[in-house]
């Protein structure tokens, strides 16, 4: 009994350990967030000596806040789109008819999993620039589709196996059709996979960096990312206003997922299962 106590308090400790070390990076943006930087410079790690609020408003203003908002709303949203249902309408023949062109799909799928962005980064630029789409949100959506259709579709699939087929043979009966039957019957029980689909992918378009930098020149179209390294200048950085801006990029991904945080685990959990 002993040793099983001292098991879950070793336990609950580095639970804690981790937990500080995690935050503190965290912490500690939003404390310089807040700072002059006079104090910046001589306090870089604590506790403002006197909340400078007006590093938000300099931010906000600087990196044109509602514009970048936008721009990243259009990309995000319209990306997500097609990454659920392209994903959805892959994934249930994959897992409901398995032939081997079926198979094969899904091994490719799962292939260019493992392919990272950058490897492709300068042919795909390339073809922008050719097809007229560079400095226009439908690129960043192309590009974001293509990226994550295949872990939708692997996630997708492993939830669908779970789904009894007496649901779509009771449709069957009644004269619906494969196509009714996935978007009446099956799709709505999904509800936990494509959370968990939505949530990664927010995550990831919402602070993605580097496509947005290349293939968005034009200030008026920049997201909310790379708008942060306008405060990056040639000789001078900005730090404390760097900061605020990266805090103002940070807090909508955060409410986003703690409004979506209960079907998160439970979508991860159910879509690995059978996959």
């Amino acid at each position: 009994m002993q040793k099983i106590r001292l098991r879950k308090i070793l336990l609950e400790l580095v639970m804690i350990l981790f937990t500080v070390i995690y935050m503190f990076p965290v912490l500690n943006l939003v404390f310089s967030s807040l700072k002059s930087t006079g104090d910046l410079m001589r306090n870089p790690v604590g506790l403002p000596s006197v909340l400078e609020l007006g590093n938000y408003v300099v931010a906000w203003t600087k990196m044109d806040y509602p514009r970048a908002f936008f721009n990243t709303v259009i990309i995000c949203g319209g990306s997500i789109f097609f990454i659920v249902v392209i994903g959805a309408m892959a994934a249930y023949p994959i897992a409901r008819y398995r032939t081997r062109f079926n198979q094969a799909m899904y091994l490719f799928f799962l292939a260019t999993i493992m392919i990272p962005g950058q490897a492709i980064m300068i042919p795909l630029v390339r073809l922008f620039y050719k097809t007229g789409l560079v400095n226009t949100h439908i690129s960043l959506i192309v590009y974001y589709t293509a990226a994550a259709v295949p872990f939708a579709i692997f996630l997708f699939t492993g939830f669908i196996k779970t789904i009894p087929g007496e649901l779509e043979e009771a449709a069957s009966i009644d004269g619906s059709g494969a196509y009714r039957t996935f978007w009446r019957v099956i799709f709505p029980l999904m509800k936990s996979s494509v959370t968990t689909v939505i949530i990664l992918n927010i995550m990831w378009i919402w602070n993605d960096f580097m496509m947005p930098m290349v293939l968005l020149q034009s200030g008026k179209m920049r997201t909310l990312t790379p708008s942060i390294f306008n405060f990056f200048e040639e000789f001078v950085t900005q730090w404390n206003f760097a900061f605020a801006a990266s805090v103002l990029v940070m807090i909508p991904g955060i409410l986003v997922f703690l409004l979506l945080q209960k079907h998160f685990i439970e979508g991860m959990v159910a879509g690995s299962v059978k996959s």
